[in-house]
């Protein structure tokens, strides 16, 4: 049996076949996988944004707000004193959960004690049907973060 010739073209088409068969099964995975890493990563982001500006007022002493674009997918981080300071949007695919925010109003405000404007809740949602919430309560402030699956 001589070995430098190579493969044949059987050979090759088996090999591209059995891969192919691979990739086709754990693409769906791989892609879920990145939905749900870009949905935990957009909600982390925003809660992070969220403490960073309710720090904020508590330490200025100063409103800062956060404000959402209700059927985007970005939001400002908004100071008293500078305007605007920071723009974010989603990691994509990540959306809103039913397209939309899900508070009263699309601001929430953090007061001088860093109490919350707005209690309710911001739902993100992944393409493979995994959300992300964010609850806000207004009383105190508190932030939680809940993930679980759309419900059909």
């Amino acid at each position: 049996m001589r070995f430098d010739q190579g493969f044949t073209l059987v050979e090759t088409v088996v090999v591209l076949l059995i891969w192919s068969i691979a990739a086709a099964v754990a693409l769906p995975d791989i892609m879920a996988l990145y939905d749900w890493a870009a949905l935990q990563d957009t909600a982390a982001q925003t809660v992070s944004d969220l403490r960073t500006q309710q720090l904020r007022a508590e330490d200025f002493g100063r409103y800062q707000e956060v404000r959402f674009a209700p059927q985007q997918g970005w939001y400002f981080l908004y100071g008293d004193v500078v305007g605007i300071e920071r723009f974010r949007l989603f990691v994509w695919p990540t959306a809103y959960f039913e397209g939309y925010v899900h508070l009263p109003e699309p601001t929430v405000r953090f007061d001088i004690y860093g109490t919350v404007s707005e209690s309710g809740q911001i739902g993100f949602v992944s393409p493979t049907g995994r959300v992300a919430d964010i609850i806000l309560y207004m009383q105190y402030g508190e932030l939680r973060l809940a993930s679980h699956m759309a419900s059909s």
